[in-house]
């Protein structure tokens, strides 16, 4: 279960060139790949995985997934299957069920998911062999890659599964069934593909479809997921939130202190409570330590040692790290992603903030559906605390001919020129929030600001 050639006789297939260990990681983007790894090359609509076969190569890879294994260098490691998008899965399938006894979380929701993964894994690793992706692998073939390098000892695996459509998080349910499921909240996201918040409530309640399932989290403070939780027989339901709940989070407070952001609050639990504190952006961000505490209690992991493990963990990349550029600016990167939730939560707790002028770049909303301008709308006040927000994309500008905007608020279109007048705006004491759906590509705002290049 440890060699190349094992991972062969999950595709019925024969390994070509030499075998060895099985890789600590599969990636599908050969500029991830470090030596030792997997590489898997998928044909995709705009571009053919087989082109980088070369490039991950160089970059160390051991074992190359393909379709055609013609471009392969004598030495290097391969398995050719018919069609690497239907067999990946079914190869990971096969995988897990070799490995019954290992614990199976599965995470999922409107907002939090990543940050609570990787929390989670934070507070776990202390007690048990845990094994998780190291990329936002929330599809059916990312789980898959995921699962094809579990540990043989690995005694939890901790999978994150995102969804915009009906039926994909059942798919991934289905091949690899959790035994322990989250859903850290519903809310209006990707409504093109669900409808409706009924219809994210639906899709996100898949991931309790399991035929293992023991245990359930959710969010205790949204209705919707506390009557659908009620409703479920058969498992075991846990709440996370403010208000009354299993695990509950009392007297947060939250503030940032010489650029560095500080969270505590009390944990309440069946049984018992513990202080918790952690350099996380934010009081919405109590939501994913909740659940990942909540989670490692329940598994019987060391409270003292989960506790111990959050007290400096951070906000990821894109979802609430604070940068400190010189000569003393606070960048808030939750360049990201957004939606309503997030977008509310992120602006309530830059406001908070003190500082010498307050700013913001606010990308779009996107997938929304016919909704979108009303959601955008009904954000614009919270936008009066700062001194200026640039807003970026088509959406505000719809917006801009429905309501008269504040003078604080500048449409701007150009996300290389933004960052450049942005290096030259800003000034010591200043706070900068830059968040936006992905495809507004905020980052590279982000990116230069911190010293790279605008691409």
């Amino acid at each position: 279960m440890n060699k190349r050639s094992f991972i062969a006789e999950l595709a019925d297939r024969q390994l070509k060139g030499p075998d060895g260990p099985v890789p600590r990681a599969f990636l599908a983007d050969s500029r991830l790949v470090r030596p030792g790894d997997g590489f898997v090359a998928f044909r995709g609509e705009n571009t053919d995985g087989h082109e980088f076969i070369s490039s991950a190569v160089a970059n160390g890879a051991s074992l190359i997934i393909c379709e055609d294994d013609s471009r392969i260098p004598e030495g290097v490691a391969s398995i050719r299957v018919e069609n690497t998008y239907e067999t990946l899965p079914l190869m990971a399938k096969k995988r897990l069920a070799m490995q019954p006894q290992t614990e199976v979380i599965a995470i999922t929701g409107s907002v939090g998911k990543t940050t609570t993964r990787e929390f989670l894994v934070r507070c776990l690793s202390p007690s048990f062999r845990v094994h998780s992706a190291g990329h936002s692998y929330n599809t059916l073939i990312g789980c898959a890659m995921t699962v094809l390098s579990l540990p043989v000892d690995a005694e939890v695996l901790v999978l994150e599964m995102g969804t915009n459509h009906p039926g994909e998080i059942r798919e991934m349910v289905s091949f690899f069934p959790p035994t322990l499921s989250v859903v850290t909240e519903v809310a209006p996201a990707h409504l093109e593909g669900f409808g409706s918040i009924e219809g994210v409530l639906d899709a996100k309640m898949e991931i309790t479809d399991s035929e293992r399932i023991k245990a359930f989290f959710f969010n205790g403070d949204n209705p919707l997921l506390r009557k659908s939780a009620a409703s479920r027989s058969g498992m075991l339901s846990y709440s996370v939130g403010f208000g009354k709940s299993d695990f509950q989070v009392q007297g947060l407070e939250f503030h940032v202190e010489e650029n560095c952001p500080r969270l505590s609050f009390d944990f309440k639990y069946p049984g018992g409570g513990s202080f918790v504190q952690a350099q996380t952006f934010g009081a919405h961000s109590a939501y994913a330590l909740g659940f990942a505490l909540g989670v490692c209690f329940y598994l019987g992991a060391s409270r003292e040692k989960a506790i111990a493990a959050i007290e400096n963990a951070q906000s990821l990349e894109g979802r609430g790290r604070i940068l400190t550029l010189p000569p003393g600016i606070t960048l808030i990167d939750d360049s990201y992603n957004a939606n309503p939730s997030s977008l509310s939560a992120s602006l309530s707790a830059a406001s908070s903030i003190s500082a010498g002028r307050r700013f913001a770049v606010i990308g779009e909303m996107l997938e929304l559906g016919k909704s979108g301008v009303d959601f955008h709308e009904k954000i614009l006040p919270m936008l009066s605390p700062f001194d200026k927000v640039w807003l970026v994309g088509n959406m505000w500008k719809e917006v801009s001919k429905n309501v008269s905007l504040s003078e604080n608020l500048v449409l701007w279109n150009d996300v290389p020129k933004l960052g450049v007048f942005l290096s030259g705006e800003l000034r010591k004491g200043d706070v900068l929030l830059v968040k936006g759906s992905h495809g507004n590509r905020l980052d590279r705002i982000v990116s230069f600001l911190a010293g790279g290049n605008l691409r």
